[in-house]
């Protein structure tokens, strides 16, 4: 019985539209971002700076699927006939090398423009209704992050095993949009 209901949802399950992407954020705004970061790839590389950006945003909307599965369905990887394929190691260098800056870059932007775009049609009494929220994140276990974040000290004295980031978003009500986020301890 459970494996009929499994099969079912995976038959009624849509296929990802990877098509619709770009279709709201353009592209133009990612290259912008590679370039004001200073993240450009400089030599040719199979995943270079612009498309490891699509392929963080992608990761983060097609959760359900593996990076390779991502990386072939958006073909991300520039051609090669050297390599038909990208590894798995390649993609988390290239993810390495691009670093933060650029989706920290993309989000500002890209959070602004639309904001301003929604604002009028959402205004009360000629203001922005706005939410604070927080939350709380375990990040990796490291030296640098314990030091930068701390760690929640239980009453019993001991040290919890992750370091905790503190999230905090400015969230326009009407629309849910994320405006403006800060991490900290």
């Amino acid at each position: 019985m459970l494996s009929a209901h499994l099969n079912y949802l995976l038959e009624a399950q849509q296929p990802s539209d990877f098509g619709r992407l770009g279709q709201h954020l353009p592209y133009e705004w990612v290259e912008q971002a590679v370039s004001a970061t200073g993240t450009a790839s400089l030599r040719r590389r199979r995943l270079p700076a612009e498309q490891v950006v699509w392929l963080v945003i992608a990761l983060a909307l097609y959760r359900h699927q593996s990076i390779s599965e991502i990386v072939d369905d958006l073909d991300l990887a520039l051609p090669s006939a050297a390599a038909p394929f990208v590894s798995k190691s390649a993609v988390a260098q290239a993810r390495q090398r691009t670093g933060y800056a650029p989706l920290a870059w993309l989000f500002h932007e890209s959070a602004g423009a639309w904001s301003r775009q929604d604002a009028p049609s959402y205004a009360f009494k000629g203001l922005n209704l706005l939410a604070m929220d927080g939350t709380i994140l375990r990040t990796a276990d490291s030296p640098a992050n314990r030091e930068h974040f701390g760690a929640q000290v239980y009453p019993s004295g001991k040290l919890a095993s992750y370091p905790q980031v503190r999230a905090v978003t400015l969230t326009a009500i009407p629309t849910h949009l994320i405006r403006d986020i800060e991490f900290g301890r």
